[in-house]
């Protein structure tokens, strides 16, 4: 039997699991590290935060399961990850799952292999494949996109939640765990409205789009990281653009879902990367073909073609350069 089979857990072993008090685990670790230095490190990764991160952090402390929302590429998925990777309440500090609508409920839970355990007995290794609901024991699980489970999944989790137990061809195993999810507004496709109990578990959390001013640093800062290793640093102008580009956008009530800050990260960065390929200093022109391209289908709005909304948001970014220009 090879190491990696080894470390697999046996059925035995997960049927005699006792009750983990992950609540407390939190409470103790924003006790130790202390709330400030939680936030603060916070900071280091992702800007603008620390008031949300305070909401997730008070909703763990007390047992709540937390649903982060907002649009796609705000950083939900990473303030998740570094919340729980700052409380560190086990080893790995959480498991993550990207949910999908064709999820299945043993995806989630884990199943017994029938035939393993017809040949070698249930309590062979691999008889027995444990699925997140089961491995999260005792520390936090993180569900990226959560709304993209089905019904039947979402009852599978449901149970976990309601009861402390994943129950499995007859088996129930304990299983202690607080879940940070991620979720779209429910205006994206292939996402499903969540059922009454299981929302009901949640404190939600907002996110919405950052103020222009943290969106500057925002735009720089990741822009920046991403360049580093060419040795190219992003101009002011072009975070200034980009930054009255996305803020108008997101104002305009012809839009109903707005360009996500990673589509105008990839843009900057696009854009420069273009010019030091050719050897050459960035030009408007340059960064207007780039956050087109990358933003073009992100967007949804009352567009009657994609021409439309193309040219839609080339005036929008003629806008926001005129407007950079007369600021300075």
């Amino acid at each position: 039997m090879d190491e990696l089979t080894e470390k697999m857990p046996r059925l035995s072993n997960l049927l005699r699991r006792e009750a983990v008090p992950v609540d407390q685990l939190v409470a103790n670790a924003i006790r130790s590290r202390g709330v400030n230095n939680i936030v603060a490190g916070l900071e280091r990764s992702l800007k603008g935060l620390g008031d949300i991160a305070l909401d997730i952090l008070s909703g763990l402390a007390v047992g709540r399961h937390v649903m982060i929302m907002g649009p796609v590429g705000v950083g939900k998925t990473t303030l998740a990850e570094e919340v729980a990777s700052l409380l560190d309440i086990s080893s790995p500090p959480y498991m993550e799952v990207a949910c999908h609508s064709h999820m299945t409920a043993a995806e989630l839970t884990g199943d017994i292999d029938i035939a393993v355990a017809l040949q070698a007995g249930l309590d062979h290794p691999l008889a027995f494949i444990p699925g997140p609901l089961v491995m999260a024991h005792g520390g936090i699980l993180i569900l990226d996109e959560i709304n993209r489970l089905n019904p039947y999944s979402q009852a599978a989790l449901l149970q976990a939640l309601q009861e402390h137990f994943v129950f499995i061809r007859g088996f129930r195993i304990r299983s202690d765990f607080l879940v940070i999810a991620t979720s779209n507004p429910s205006e994206y496709s292939g996402v499903y409205e969540l059922s009454e109990a299981l929302a009901d578990r949640m404190k939600v959390v907002n996110i919405n789009y950052p103020d222009k001013d943290v969106l500057r640093a925002i735009l720089n800062w990741k822009a920046n990281a991403m360049l580093e290793h060419l040795g190219v640093k992003v101009p002011d102008f072009a975070v200034e653009v980009v930054a009255n580009f996305m803020t108008q956008i997101s104002q305009d009530g012809l839009v109903d879902i707005g360009p996500s800050v990673r589509s105008s990260i990839y843009a900057i960065s696009g854009a420069l990367s273009r010019a030091w390929i050719e050897g050459r200093d960035i030009s408007l022109a340059d960064l207007k073909k780039e956050v087109v391209s990358n933003v073009a289908h992100v967007i949804r709005g009352n567009f009657s073609n994609d021409e439309e909304k193309v040219n839609y948001l080339l005036r929008k970014f003629d806008d926001a350069a005129a407007l950079s220009r007369r600021k300075h």
